[in-house]
């Protein structure tokens, strides 16, 4: 068995999604829509994600906006099912989310990337308590 190619969104976000396990899956820029269900649960519509792989193989199937190919995916590191990707849309209108994920709300975990960083490094913030004072000449 080979070792895991993992990749990590990008930390200048202000947000991203992680799966359970901790393994980063999508930053919020490449969310399309939050409003969507998954079979049974709420789900959000992402342009693009990382680290998933396919589960099973690819299948027609009719939900309530037309007929989809779809492919399940999981998280690539823990395995775990967080949903489906759209491989074909029969419907022009319904064209947008091919290539896109359908996550479930429930298997995903927000992370706001600016408030672990510390506050001297965003632009514009002020010094670290702790750090040196500014000597003016």
């Amino acid at each position: 068995m080979g070792r895991l190619f993992i990749e990590f969104v990008d930390e200048d976000v202000g947000a991203k999604y992680i799966c359970r396990c901790g393994c980063d899956i999508a930053s919020e820029r490449c969310l399309l829509w939050e409003g969507y269900m998954g079979s049974a649960t709420p789900a959000f519509l992402f342009r693009t994600a990382v680290n998933l792989e396919p589960s099973g193989p690819k299948r027609q199937e009719v939900l309530s906006t037309g007929r989809y190919t779809l492919s399940d995916v999981r998280c690539r590191t823990c395995c775990t099912k967080l949903g489906w990707k759209y491989l074909a849309a029969e419907s022009a209108a319904e064209k947008y989310k091919e290539n896109a994920v359908l996550l479930q709300q429930g298997a995903l975990q927000r992370i706001n990337n600016l408030a672990v960083r510390p506050v001297a490094s965003r632009p514009g913030a002020a010094p670290h308590a702790g750090a040196a004072p500014q000597l003016s000449t």
